[in-house]
C-alpha cells in the first residue's frame, strides 16, 4: 500500500517516497535513521547529517523545501547555505544571459529576435544592452 506523505515536523521527512530506492529495509532516507541529528543544532551533528544527506535520492527536493526554513539541516545544507547557493545561481544566470546577449549584439541580431530567443521583454532588454555595453540612456 502507498504511504502517504506525513506531517511536517523535526524528523518528519516530507519528501514523495514515489520512485526512491529504498535504502535498506526500514530506511528511505537517511534522516529517518536518526532524525534528531538533522535538527540539533550542534555543529558535528551538522556536519554528520550533511553527511548523510550526500547519499540520499531526494536531497534536491529536501533542499528545496527548506528554502524558507530557518532551522536544521534540508538537503545536505543549513538554511543559509541554501540561500547563498539561491543568489548564486541567479548570479550566474544574469551572466550566462549577459554573455548570450554580448555574442548576439555583436553578431548583428536585431533586438526583436533577441528578445523572442531570450524570453526577456524589448524594453528590459534595451535597458540591459545599455548596462551591458555602457551605453548612455
Amino acid at each position: 500500500m502507498p504511504q502517504k506523505n506525513r506531517p511536517f515536523g523535526p524528523g518528519v521527512c516530507v519528501i514523495p517516497r514515489r520512485n526512491i530506492t529504498r535504502l535498506s529495509e526500514e530506511i528511505l532516507h537517511p534522516c529517518e535513521a536518526d532524525p534528531d541529528l538533522w535538527f540539533s543544532g550542534k555543529g558535528e551533528d551538522a556536519e554528520a547529517a550533511k553527511e548523510a544527506c550526500g547519499f540520499c535520492p531526494a536531497r534536491v527536493e529536501c533542499a528545496e523545501l527548506g528554502e524558507n526554513e530557518d532551522f536544521g539541516i534540508w538537503g545536505g545544507m543549513t538554511p543559509d547555505e541554501i540561500r547563498r547557493a539561491r543568489r548564486f545561481r541567479v548570479i550566474l544566470l544574469e551572466e550566462m544571459n549577459n554573455s548570450r546577449i554580448r555574442e548576439m549584439c555583436a553578431a548583428g541580431v536585431s533586438i526583436s529576435a533577441m528578445s523572442r530567443e531570450l524570453g526577456i521583454p524589448r524594453k528590459t532588454l534595451t535597458d540591459r544592452i545599455r548596462k551591458i555595453l555602457n551605453l548612455a540612456a
